[in-house]
């Protein structure tokens, strides 16, 4: 029997609320705070008796499923399970958000919240990255106007005190899309509200000016990408030059190739340079460790988070001299091989198709102006994140990256609640 509406909406609602109590606890783990990982099973196994579902029905099952089973290997596998408990927590935090997102995006009109929910979580990466980022070591000119910055964030956990600049970059990535789309739906609208326009356009502009401060170089790349991306699927004239470019840069890149690629980038010298924490240099030595690694361990990985403290002992670095652990591969389908092995590799490759997949045909069957909007923004966020996981952290890394999950959920919302089911959001 389907449950009744009014159980399906409080329950989307009530799930939302549990995750986001339950996500600082999963994001900053501790051995003591394993048993809260019990919390979302038991919301399952809640929502099948309230639900009559374990979870919801969507396209992406099957790839969350791999990813579940291969994160379990991987922490069964481990040399320590404290070394993976927090990208284990990560995971399952991540595939909760994901049905709860959808679970709360089920009634009709809920997507209206979603503009709210972007402007809020652009101002938290905003206020984060502004205040826990030491800026004076990024960009030493700007250190008279930023040394009244506290630089470091106190209440963090387990002695993280401030942020990786290229973290805060990543991070922007999954807003600006939905910053720029919404600021222009926002003024496109029938009945304009300026207060809403307002709000979209200052989001851009700070989003846009913190993305710069942060001098990441693979978000920058990961911006443009996915920039060009929504140009093209617009279409029309803009979206053919979009499309040029889009084939020259890809034709540049194919003639510069790799090391051609990594002289051009290399970070120079003097006291002016652009501050990078790890070159281009050594992710090329990193990239090689594992490629090594990957052959050694082909199905399961060395364990879940394992390789910072396997590379060392067993894949040395000869090039890169630092004193601090390498904390990832800087290349996010590396890192998911070495983490998840590659069965847990093609599976998050899988779960990138099924939503580039969803976000099409949402794109080409659903007329709704709110809906193109956050479809074309979904589309560029996950196809800039695409770029920068080229040469940066993978979604189990960085702590920024659980949006990953909820970008999915929004893609199978807007799946489910394509033209033909009766539910329509918004005709402004």
């Amino acid at each position: 029997m389907r449950p009744p509406s009014r159980a399906v909406s409080w329950w989307g609602v009530a799930e939302w609320v549990c995750m986001l109590l339950f996500a600082p606890f999963l994001l900053f783990p501790a051995p003591s705070r394993a048993p809260l990982l019990l919390l979302i099973p038991m919301l399952w196994i809640l929502r099948r008796l309230i639900l009559a579902r374990f979870t919801p029905h969507t396209p992406v099952d099957v790839p969350v499923l791999v990813l579940i089973v291969m994160g379990g290997v991987g922490f069964c596998v481990s040399p320590n399970p404290e070394w993976s408990q927090l990208k284990i927590d990560s995971l399952l935090l991540g595939v909760g958000l994901l049905y709860a997102t959808v679970d709360l995006l089920e009634p009709a009109g809920r997507l209206r919240w979603v503009p709210a929910g972007v402007f809020a979580v652009s101002l938290g990466f905003i206020g984060m990255g502004l205040l826990g980022t030491q800026w004076r070591f990024k960009i030493p000119q700007l250190a008279v106007l930023t040394e009244g910055l506290p630089g470091e964030i106190g209440f963090l956990p387990e002695g993280e005190t401030y942020f990786n600049p290229n973290v805060i970059g990543g991070a922007l990535l999954w807003v600006l899309p939905f910053n720029v789309n919404l600021f222009w739906w926002a003024v496109r609208r029938e009945q304009r509200k300026w207060g809403w326009t307002v709000l979209a356009g200052l989001s851009v502009a700070f989003s846009l000016g913190l993305l710069l401060l942060t001098q990441a170089r693979g978000a920058w790349m990961g911006f443009v990408a996915g920039l060009l991306v929504m140009v093209y699927v617009v279409g029309g004239r803009v979206g053919r030059v979009a499309l040029v470019l889009s084939l020259l840069a890809l034709v540049v890149l194919t003639l510069v190739g790799p090391a051609g690629l990594a002289q051009a980038i290399r970070t120079p010298k003097g006291p002016a340079r652009v501050l990078s924490t790890v070159s281009m240099e050594q992710r090329l030595e990193i990239w090689s460790r594992a490629q090594y690694a990957i052959a050694d361990f082909p199905i399961t990985g060395p364990g879940l988070d394992a390789f910072q403290y396997v590379m060392p002992a067993m894949y040395p670095l000869f090039r890169t001299h630092t004193p601090r652990v390498i904390p990832h591969a800087h290349n996010a389908f590396l890192q998911v091989a070495l983490d998840l092995g590659l069965p847990g590799l093609v599976a998050l490759q899988a779960l990138y198709i099924v939503a580039f997949w969803m976000l099409w045909r949402i794109r080409c069957q659903d007329p709704d102006r709110l809906v193109q909007a956050l479809t074309l923004s979904a589309g560029g966020a996950l196809a800039g994140q695409l770029v920068y996981a080229l040469t940066d952290c993978s979604i189990l890394d960085a702590k920024p990256n659980v949006v990953f999950w909820m970008m999915i959920g929004l893609s199978v919302a807007l799946y489910r609640g394509r033209p033909g089911d009766g539910r329509r959001f918004d005709n402004g």
